[in-house]
């Protein structure tokens, strides 16, 4: 679509050559995205969930370990420790993660940065379907608020975090993009697969989303993917995700699909996968969120969700009228969003889900229905539709009401007028630019502050402790009582980087060569040896304590 109209024309003109207005704007995005992602990266502490389970793994990597068979020292959800086989995702999260821990070293900066810059890369995505759907004004606005949605900011799984989920959102969203441009060209369906592998990659079964997204598209349009080209995208699809595949069952067998299919697939569509079990929405899914859905539009979550939730409303009517539209363009490309935007919940619906992360592969659709809501407003196209509907329901009053309001508002081609009347035209078409920049800068205010635990500070503070104190390969032995849980130490694993191995108090008691030992909190005593307490965890009902009268092993 040609992006002429957008008003950045005399931008161009002023840049220097090769340099276009589409490159300052993305600039500028680039800029935010940096601010918000990259600065203060890694002050917080890993969280328990579901950081240290992927950041332990990778570490592990990054200090010499196998790169083919993830490790951990605290599994999930069972009872044992040491280090054992971790296979219910891919490795590629974990090898990025490792190779930024290699560059930067083991910290918590390193491993966030993969999902950091995935991040980027999906708004760089949201930017170029938004210009090509839209013009530059809604590729411009659809970046900015894809970076500033508080799922994608502040969430447990998002953008700031040692998470997986920003690159598959990346990954499967390429997928998705370039299978629906490959109908038109074809040689992009080769890119369009390795993407696909390079989501199962990350994260196994859980890129199906995105083939259900193109499930319609695929029948639709079937002649057009009759060729050759489809045929090297699957190919490309093997070529990057079979082998890694290929090598665990093999090398781990009932293993690798007891762990892969059977745990991480069926159990989370039956509900089985957290403790309890979540409620499902029908006996045999696992999916409230339906229920839930009135949670998007009041606070307390996210106190910038009734925005989010409002503009989303509103971004739909938009789509809505445009599709009805004689004059619009590409009303294909417009059905393809809205139908990734519903696809994703309803996958999840009928799949089985209960994490509100599962819907970050929404956010990219959304935030471009978002992006040209807010260029129909600065145009005037969103004020023209919403006339034509207030006029054909016979609002009356309410049609009356509205006229009122948006006269007292003046218009952003009002403003970008005078602005280049009196500064000139570059002035003024860095007035939408500037705008957009003051809406996120005004959401962020409104926003919770960063997901801040203080239990995760103190594990790190624990693992910190061992780090120091305890000689490396010398193992920390751990009893956690008969209410303890092993959640108690899953970060504290990775900071520390000790051998961990199960003990009862009794061979605490008994063996003087265990000199290390993590203990329930205020029950150092109850092991009959002298010791000394290394460092409290009351939060997490753990004490680390090293025995004064251990004896060479």
């Amino acid at each position: 679509m040609s992006t002429t109209s957008d008003g950045f024309a005399s931008v161009s003109e002023r840049l220097p050559a090769g340099i276009t207005a589409g490159h300052a704007l993305f600039a500028v995005v680039t800029l935010v995205w940096a601010g918000l992602y990259l600065v203060g990266l890694g002050d917080l502490s890993l969280r328990v969930w579901d950081e240290s389970r992927y950041a332990t793994p990778a570490r592990f990597m990054a200090e010499g370990g196998s790169w083919l068979d993830p490790m951990i020292r605290v599994p999930t959800h069972e009872t044992q420790l040491g280090e054992s086989l971790r296979l219910n995702k891919p490795p590629l999260g974990y090898w990025l993660q490792a190779t930024a821990m290699v560059v930067f070293g083991v910290t918590e900066f390193a491993v966030r940065l993969p999902a950091a810059l995935a991040t980027l890369g999906c708004a760089a995505l949201v930017y170029r379907i938004g210009v090509r759907t839209d013009g530059r004004r809604a590729g411009f606005a659809a970046a900015l608020l894809f970076l500033a949605f508080p799922g994608m900011l502040l969430g447990s799984h998002g953008g700031r975090t040692a998470s997986l989920d920003p690159l598959l959102a990346l990954f499967g969203s390429l997928f998705v993009w370039l299978t629906w441009r490959g109908r038109e060209n074809p040689r992009l369906l080769v890119p369009a697969g390795v993407a696909a592998g390079l989501a199962v990659l990350v994260k196994g079964m859980a890129a199906g989303v995105f083939v259900i997204v193109l499930l319609p598209v695929g029948a639709i349009y079937l002649r057009s993917y009759l060729t050759r080209w489809t045929a090297g995208a699957v190919a490309s699809t093997v070529v990057v995700a079979l082998p890694w595949h290929l090598y665990a069952y093999l090398e781990h067998g009932d293993t690798f699909l007891d762990e892969y299919f059977f745990t991480s697939v069926a159990a989370r569509v039956q509900g089985e996968a957290t403790e309890p079990p979540a409620e499902p929405l029908v006996p045999f899914l696992n999916y409230p969120w339906i229920r839930e859905a009135i949670g998007v539009f009041v606070p307390p979550y996210q106190y910038a969700l009734p925005f989010f939730g409002t503009a989303a409303v509103l971004a739909l009517a938009f789509a809505y009228w445009r599709l009805r539209d004689d004059a619009q363009r590409d009303r294909a490309t417009f059905r393809l969003l809205v139908w990734w935007l519903l696809a994703v919940p309803l996958t999840f619906v009928l799949g089985g889900g209960n994490h509100a992360w599962y819907l970050l592969p929404m956010y990219l659709p959304g935030a471009v229905l978002l992006g040209q809501f807010v260029a129909g407003v600065a145009d005037g196209r969103f004020g023209h539709h919403l006339d034509a509907a207030l006029a054909g329901s016979g609002g009356g009053r309410l049609s009356s009401l509205v006229a009122r309001i948006r006269d007292r508002i003046p218009s952003a081609g009002a403003v970008r007028s005078g602005v280049a009347e009196r500064w000139g035209g570059t002035a003024g078409a860095a007035v939408y630019p500037a705008l957009c920049l003051v809406l996120v800068v005004a959401l962020l205010p409104t926003y919770a502050g960063p997901l801040h635990e203080p239990y995760n500070d103190e594990q790190r503070e624990i693992g910190t402790a061992i780090a120091d104190e305890v000689p490396e390969d010398e193992t920390v032995f751990v009893w956690l009582g008969p209410e303890g849980d092993t959640e108690s130490i899953m970060s504290v694993a990775w900071y520390a980087d000790r051998p961990l191995e199960r003990a009862t108090s009794a061979e605490l008691t008994n063996d003087s060569s265990i000199r290390y030992a993590i203990v329930p909190y205020g029950n150092a005593s109850a092991v009959d040896r002298p010791a000394r307490v290394v460092v409290d965890g009351p939060m997490n009902n753990v004490t680390l304590v090293a025995f004064t009268d251990a004896t060479a092993g």
